[in-house]
């Protein structure tokens, strides 16, 4: 999904009625206290004036993809590197999406009421959505995935299709199902593989997909970089 606003307080706010549904946002300290902190962590946020909560949310999301830039750390070091924004214009289908590849949507309507994430995350594990036993953080992690895919250009079905050793994608994506997660398989390109791999692999949860797909990314990356150096 492409979006193209972005919050100032030079210009008219265009969210203001939808801000006042959630609260009162951030003070300009609080504001300048999250923005620095991302800046020390080499990522942009955009949006986040009129953010509506407890900023150590954001930070906690801050913290996860520097853990995988630690791994990755070409996400970073690219003249964009990674782009935070708060969304208040998606809907409820998604709790973040990735465009551009490297800029992470976060859905102002759950991002704003962590409470009201966590319940409607929780359930989509306990349903099969997600990978089991990942809580809400598993959601910037997910999205991290995709940014890693971009900058290091991993073609996720290839990957797993020499990973498990099979040809056919529907016996794949039904393994996937039933072993990573339904999201997983939601596209026939595999593109949530990745980002639902990184998903339970950085949420540490033990999936044994999720942990040697990441692996091989890692593999992968070290091969990239002793190629690059010849």
């Amino acid at each position: 999904m492409e979006t193209a606003v972005h919050n100032t307080r030079a210009m008219a706010n265009p969210y203001k009625a939808q801000v006042g549904e959630f609260g009162i946002p951030i003070s300009d300290e609080q504001y300048k206290e999250l923005r620095s902190y991302a800046v020390d962590h080499g990522i942009h946020i955009t949006g986040f004036r009129n953010y509506v909560g407890d900023i150590e949310t954001i930070k906690i999301i801050i913290d996860d993809i520097s853990e995988i830039a630690r791994d990755f750390p070409k996400i970073l070091d690219v003249r964009f590197g990674v782009v935070l924004e708060l969304d208040f214009d998606m809907n409820d289908d998604d709790f973040a999406t990735t465009d551009s590849g490297h800029i992470i949507h976060l859905n102002a309507m759950y991002f704003c009421r962590l409470d009201r994430l966590k319940e409607v995350y929780a359930e989509a594990v306990k349903n099969g959505d997600f990978v089991a036993g990942t809580d809400w953080r598993g959601i910037g992690r997910h999205e991290t995935g995709h940014v890693v895919a971009n900058y290091y250009h991993i073609d996720p079905l290839s990957l797993i299709m020499d990973m498990l050793n099979m040809k056919s994608k529907s016996e794949i994506f039904y393994r996937l199902g039933k072993e990573l997660s339904i999201y997983s398989a939601a596209y026939n390109d595999g593109r949530e593989i990745i980002s639902e791999s990184f998903s339970g692999y950085y949420s540490k949860v033990g999936n044994a997909i999720a942990d040697e797909f990441v692996n091989r990314c890692l593999a992968a990356r070290k091969e990239g970089e002793q190629d690059e150096g010849l």
